[in-house]
Order: structure tokens, then sequence, then C-alpha cells
């Protein structure tokens, strides 16, 4: 268990004490995951991400809940995530990517680690890793449809999606036998060159969400270099085979 966080960002504090206020003995655990579990935060570009797990999420505890986790999404951030010990325990099989993340890169800032023994198939996370990539990248195109008429939402766009993307390529490396970085723009490195596919679109939306882009960069042509990538990571995907059949630990 850690307060390093809840010194770094407050809000913490205040959620994990609203937490267990509200709950009491039925809270478990407060886990920290993403970005600012992995020391690759952004202001203004990066949420923070918890885990809650309670004994039961009956309507009594949800009820307990409500009132900690409002005040948490006012303050701007994501509603946390609700599990039970039960749920960790018998949701790695659907949620592989997510369960693989949160093992890689956590912080306990409250009870006891629920997912240090989780367990990981790996033709599982395989079918995960290419329905989730084939239905964001179906997402992407619906969304260019919206915005590519205005320059600041295309850039939005790349942007957000950018981040949706690495997070499911930390997945992938992880099924394809390779450690994921801590930071996204590592990551999107790191998956490009193990699966053949062109990573200078995902250096160039890197860049442009740290704020580092040229004002006269062509986001059109951006989106369509970047779009072309990832479907040959698509193909990847849909061609790969894991070797052995056991869990990815």
């Amino acid at each position: 268990m850690s307060s390093e966080p809840m010194v770094r960002w407050p809000v913490l504090r205040t959620m994990v004490d609203g937490l267990a206020g509200a709950l009491g003995g039925r809270l478990r655990s407060v886990v920290l995951y993403g970005s600012a579990a992995r020391d690759d935060f952004h202001e203004g570009a990066s949420d923070l991400n918890l885990v809650v797990v309670t004994d039961l999420l009956d309507p009594a505890t949800l009820e307990a809940l409500s009132g900690p986790v409002h005040a948490w999404v006012r303050k701007r951030q994501p509603p946390p995530r609700l599990m039970t010990p039960e749920i960790v325990a018998d949701a790695a099989d659907v949620y592989a990517i997510e369960f693989l993340d949160l093992r890689s890169h956590r912080v306990v800032l409250h009870g006891e680690d629920p997912f240090g023994a989780v367990v990981v198939r790996p033709d599982l996370l395989r079918v995960q890793c290419e329905r989730e990539l084939r239905e964001k990248l179906m997402r992407l195109r619906e969304a260019y449809l919206e915005t590519h008429a205005s320059r600041s939402r295309l850039r939005r766009l790349l942007i957000e999606s950018y981040s949706t993307f690495t997070a499911l390529f930390r997945g992938c490396l992880h099924l394809m036998g390779q450690t994921p970085p801590a930071r996204n723009a590592d990551v999107a490195a790191a998956f490009c060159a193990r699966a053949g596919i062109d990573g200078a679109p995902f250096s160039a939306i890197a860049a442009m969400r740290q704020g580092g882009a040229q004002p006269d960069v062509d986001l059109k042509t951006l989106f369509a270099r970047y779009y072309e990538q990832l479907g040959r990571a698509v193909g990847v995907l849909d061609a790969f085979r894991p070797d052995g059949g056991g869990g990815t630990r």
C-alpha cells in the first residue's frame, strides 16, 4: 500500500477517505491504475483511474458508494471500476487486456492487493486484442465522418484515440511475449516494431499530445497514415497465434 500518489494528487486521499467512511469494513481495496500508476501522467490529458473492490455490490452497497463517487466525478475524474473479489477471480477471461495492465502497473491505495495472482489465458487474450482493435478502428472511422472538416475536432480525435489504441497495444505486447514499457509513446513504438508496422504516425500524435506538434501539420494526411497502420495491426493480430496454452502471469 502506498500513500505517495495521494500526496501528489490530494483528490485521491479525499476519495479513499470518502469510500472508507461510506463502506467501513465492506471496502476491500482501492487501486490506482493507468497512466498515473505508470508514471506517464500528463496534466490536462490524463485521468486518475481507480478500481474499488468491495465485499458485495448489492443495492445497499451501491447506494453507500454513490456519495463519494458522485463527488469524485464532479472533480472531472472517470467513475471508478467497481468489483468484488469474486469478479476479480472470475473475469480475467473476458477482461484479459485490462487485468494484465492492472497486474503490470498498479498502486494499492487502500486494503489488500486483488490483482497480484491474476492469470490470463493467451488464447483469450488474442481474441480480445483482435476484437477490441477491430471495434475501436470501426469507431475511429465513424468519428472521422463527424470530425474531418474541423481541424480542432480532428486533432482531438487523434489525441484521444491514441490513448485508446496504446492501451490495447499493451495487451498485444503481452500476447507477443514482450513486457510493455511504462510510457504510452514507448508502448506504441515497441508494438509497431514487433508487429512490423510504421510507427511514425504514432510518434507524431504522441508529440501532438504533449503540445509539440507544429501548427502546419496536415492532420488529414496524418490521420490517413495512422488509419492505414491500425488496419495493418488488425491483420497482424488476426494472423497471430500464441505458442502453448498456459496462462500469462
